[in-house]
């Protein structure tokens, strides 16, 4: 009997006094049968035990799997804090390992700031729609937008993921962006890839708008869209009627370039050697096929740049470029009005999979 409990009774791990290992059944004159097992120390204690309450409260707090948070609760003795760094530990050690899965879902988070002249969008995958709708991830992916919408839109991902946030998914004092996510890693038990972020901003009088397409809750959804306009007017509904549309068009359009000028000169020279050597192929004369490859090229423009779209929108619009009607725009609004630039991420389009 030890505490008054019969030792087969007992459960839990046993500890040897200190300076001594285990007590050998042959040393307590047991039968020769039963020999040749470690037994407890008489008068040791039953190790703590791991409650489901304490297993709750640690998954809660992490997200992480319950096996994992049982686990760590082992390791650390019971103490909280111990199973948080160890999760933190497994969590950085296992990321590596998930680094070579897929990460074609997630979620994508647009913001627009309080003076609505700078916007930001930033891009978080993970492996399943199931980790999208994790609240853990989804407050993360919130957290890095508004990151880099006070880093403006200049900073560009290598330097973002650098900059330090006031708290990870685990972390309880400042984190890089990079060792955040490895974090969520660790936390959701999927490969998570910090994609992309992307800005934009007005300096003058105008406004940064905004729209997001499949959205799963405010501010983040599967496609990010954010339209920077320039104008002076005075007659802020149709204006922000315009930048609203102009905002969901691109969303639908895809458009790479906001104006031709913006084309490098590499994919413009590119282009014109595919369309050339089709026109070639197809047994064209080579001052025809000249011709043919100047069609395809401002073809081309009409799909690629925004500024040379048909306004997908519909209504009187139907079948006008936008260009046209920004310039049409501006009757209604009583002053010139200027798109300077747009952002569009959509969800897994980087990986391929989208």
């Amino acid at each position: 009997v030890v505490g008054g409990q019969n030792q087969d009774a007992a459960v839990g791990t046993f500890g040897a006094p200190e300076g001594r290992g285990p007590v050998r059944q042959a040393e307590r004159g047991l039968p020769d049968g039963d020999q040749g097992r470690d037994l407890p120390e008489p008068g040791t204690v039953r190790a703590l035990q791991i409650t489901a309450a304490m297993v709750k409260e640690l998954r809660e707090k992490t997200g992480s799997p319950m096996m994992d948070c049982k686990k760590a609760l082992q390791e650390g003795g019971g103490d909280h804090d111990k199973a948080l760094e160890w999760l933190r530990k497994k969590g950085m050690a296992t990321a590596a390992k998930k680094e070579s899965r897929r990460s074609a879902d997630g979620l994508i988070c647009a913001m627009v700031d309080a003076s609505g002249k700078r916007g930001s969008v930033v891009e978080v995958n993970a492996e399943t729609d199931f980790v999208a709708r994790n609240p853990i991830f989804q407050d993360f992916v919130k957290n890095v937008c508004g990151l880099h919408l006070k880093a403006g839109p200049s900073v560009g991902l290598d330097a973002f993921k650098a900059l330090m946030l006031p708290n990870g998914p685990q972390s309880k004092g400042e984190i890089s962006v990079e060792a955040a996510v490895k974090e969520m890693v660790a936390t959701v038990g999927e490969n998570c890839q910090m994609r992309s972020c992307e800005g934009v901003e007005v300096s003058g009088e105008g406004a940064v708008f905004r729209y997001i397409h499949t959205p799963m809750g405010d501010d983040i959804g599967k496609v990010g869209v954010l339209v920077a306009l320039e104008s002076a007017t005075t007659n802020k509904e149709a204006f922000n009627k315009l930048g609203v549309a102009l905002a969901m068009h691109v969303a639908a359009g895809k458009p790479l370039y906001n104006v031709v000028a913006d084309i490098p000169a590499a994919h413009v020279e590119k282009e014109k050697e595919i369309f050339m050597a089709q026109a070639q192929e197809s047994g064209k004369p080579a001052d025809i096929a000249e011709k043919m490859t100047v069609g395809r090229i401002k073809k081309w423009h009409d799909e690629v740049v925004l500024h040379e779209q048909e306004y997908l929108l519909g209504g009187e619009e139907k079948k006008t470029k936008v260009s046209k009607v920004l310039a049409n725009a501006e009757k209604e609004l009583g002053a010139p009005v200027k798109l300077t630039g747009f952002v569009r991420i959509k969800c897994g389009e980087k990986t391929g999979e989208a």
